[in-house]
């Protein structure tokens, strides 16, 4: 018989769900921690073990807590004792320094459990307004403070009082004060010998003195000097990378100072330093896998992050530190906070139109939406449920900065008049499985949205010369890259490929991508007499082909349009048309070979420690 209410029954569901959120956070916390001594030890497959064991802790947690919840949800009136229950978790989660990811664990469990579709304004906490990050300043306590003391033009200026102000609102606030010196190389000194990673620095004064030479370089002629070095407290690891995050400060300005650290034969050193918000921004880009960063109060890095990536999404900051469902639910109010502020309509977006996925956005909102079709042509041999594993497939891999990151949606709704009436006859006619549409709303059953990015194909047409040119030579790159990392994205024309806000080409489209271990590359028969000829120009090859074979030697009919790519790819990337190019990358992968994916490029890095000089 089905359960009435008892007394305590919200209560119990508020521990259920404080408890289960804690030990989630605390699992992710612990296993975040691993990165560092992965890093000392060059454990690079640890750390890829324990990235892909963190992504799904938080869809494992919420599964197991709707269990629970819902064997004691009462029967006769489940809202009244859930809206009760919200009200007693507010209580035990309000003082938490996670308490924003509390938020969203509570509404991913609700969603599950009511099968939220749209939005629950009585069930959910649902917010559409500003919301606060924690407060910029030294009271935060989350970052450490490197004063480098003032040139004379800037004393004179006032500069040395309010760095001496600081300085005492460190001290009384908690925040760590490091030093004060008397140099952008003293100050560079003392961030590195107090970070986590301090010890284990090969040679210190190196690279405080390379770093220090490149912030005198970037300050010069735009600043009138430095008043400090503020970094983060947590040191940022992804892959075989470290990452000091933090800003140079004067007066009220800021800019970034990240600080990339790597360990190889020559030990730990500081490999470049990136001190502009487009080369912090490639850092955080949602084409890059998730870092690892251990904080209790990730609202405080973000709110860090903020000040000096002003453009950068909040969403996709939680995103990069790890925190995709919370990335998820900032997007989610974004999206709908959007949609009460303006009055633009969903519409097809720009680019060729997919076969698999009906494709759309807001021209005023910088997300495109994909939404599985229901039937796919013949040539595409493929079932909706292999398109959502290669999705998976992209969430959980390292994506080296060119596969789009993509957010799992279910059950979206928006008013049926924000729709174009041409995209709601395609949502009606090749998605009507996934995709509900009344006279009043349409529901989306299962969406993907990704970030906006600049269709290439549509790029090397619009675009002057020279940016089309270096997007064609970088379309290559991409591809190298890919295949470096066990890719292959299936369809190779330009059509599927991307550029971003900074220029890099990114490959968006996975309805084919397939890791190379399950690609067979093939030489091109060659025909052995007329007949034969006569047969290649039948639709259908004269010879055997399997589901998985690939011959990279049609690569080069494939890339020949516009011309500037064919000239791009014969002069930088012939190779890409070969046979022993894509089973020599198979190899490598195989042997469990990966290369180094840094978010920055050869040209900036110090090299070698033992032969770097001043």
């Amino acid at each position: 018989m089905p359960r009435t209410a008892e007394a305590g029954d919200s209560e119990t569901l508020a521990g259920i769900l404080h408890e289960r959120f804690s030990a989630f956070h605390s699992e992710f916390i612990a296993i975040t921690d691993r990165a560092e001594d992965r890093f000392l030890a060059q454990d690079w497959h640890g750390q890829r073990r324990d990235a892909a064991e963190r992504l799904e802790l938080h869809t494992a947690a919420v599964h197991d807590t709707v269990d629970a919840c819902r064997e004691r949800l009462p029967a006769s009136d489940p809202r009244s004792a859930w809206i009760e229950a919200q009200r007693l978790y507010i209580g035990l989660v309000a003082r938490r320094g996670d308490r924003e990811l509390a938020e969203t664990f509570y509404n991913s469990v609700t969603r599950r459990l009511f099968d939220v579709v749209g939005l629950d304004r009585d069930l959910e906490f649902i917010w559409l307004g500003p919301t606060a990050l924690p407060a910029d300043d030294p009271a935060a306590g989350d970052y450490r403070i490197a004063e480098a003391g003032p040139s004379a033009e800037v004393a004179s200026s006032g500069a040395a009082h309010l760095a001496s102000a600081s300085s005492t609102e460190a001290a009384s606030s908690g925040a760590a004060h490091l030093a004060s010196a008397s140099s952008a190389e003293a100050a560079v000194r003392a961030v590195l010998e107090g970070c986590p990673l301090g010890p284990h620095f090969a040679d210190v004064d190196r690279d405080a003195r390379l770093v220090a030479a490149r912030i005198d370089e970037h300050v010069h002629g735009v600043w009138r000097g430095l008043d400090a070095i503020d970094v983060l407290e947590p040191v940022f690891y992804r892959q075989r990378g470290a990452y000091l995050v933090g800003r140079l400060r004067w007066l009220n300005r800021v800019s970034p100072c990240i600080l990339p650290i790597v360990h190889d034969r020559s030990g730990v050193h500081v490999d470049a330093a990136l001190l502009t918000e487009p080369a912090a921004s490639r850092l955080f880009s949602y084409a890059r896998s998730y870092m690892h960063v251990l904080s209790q109060r990730p609202a405080a890095v973000v709110a860090f992050l903020k000040s000096m990536l002003p453009v950068k999404p909040v969403a996709e900051l939680y995103t990069s530190i790890g925190y995709s469902q919370h990335g998820k639910t900032n997007l989610f109010r974004a999206l709908y906070r959007h949609m009460e502020h303006s009055n633009t309509r969903f519409e097809h977006s720009r680019g060729a139109p997919g076969t698999v996925m009906a494709v759309f956005a807001l021209p005023s909102f910088d997300v495109v939406f994909k939404v599985i079709k229901d039937r796919f042509p013949s040539i595409k041999r493929i079932t909706p449920e292999e398109v959502k594993r290669r999705y998976r497939l992209v969430f959980g891999y390292d994506r080296v900065g060119r596969l789009v990151d993509a957010q799992e949606f279910e059950n979206l709704a928006f008013a049926r008049d924000r729709f174009d009436d041409d995209l709601l006859d395609e949502l009606r006619r090749d998605c009507s499985r996934t995709v509900t549409i009344t006279d009043d709303e349409v529901v989306l059953g299962h969406v993907y949205t990704e970030r906006r990015v600049y269709p290439l194909d549509l790029y090397l047409r619009e675009m002057a010369p020279d940016r089309a040119r270096a997007a064609a030579i970088d379309y290559g790159n991409a591809i190298k890259d890919l295949a470096a990392a066990n890719i292959f994205p299936g369809d190779l024309f330009p059509k599927n490929f991307g550029v971003t806000r900074l220029g890099s080409v990114v490959f968006y489209d996975y309805d084919e991508l397939a890791l190379l271990s399950e690609v067979s590359f093939r030489r091109l028969p060659q025909p052995c007499d007329d007949a034969d000829e006569i047969d290649e120009m039948l639709d259908q090859p004269w010879f055997p082909v399997g589901a998985h074979d690939v011959f990279p030697e049609e690569f080069g009919t494939y890339l020949r349009y516009p011309p500037i790519v064919s000239e791009a790819f014969a002069q930088h990337h012939p190779e890409i048309a070969t046979l022993d190019f894509w089973q020599s990358m198979k190899q490598r992968n195989r042997s469990g070979d990966f290369p180094d994916f840094f978010p920055y490029p050869a040209t900036v890095r110090f090299g070698p420690a033992e032969t770097a000089t001043a």
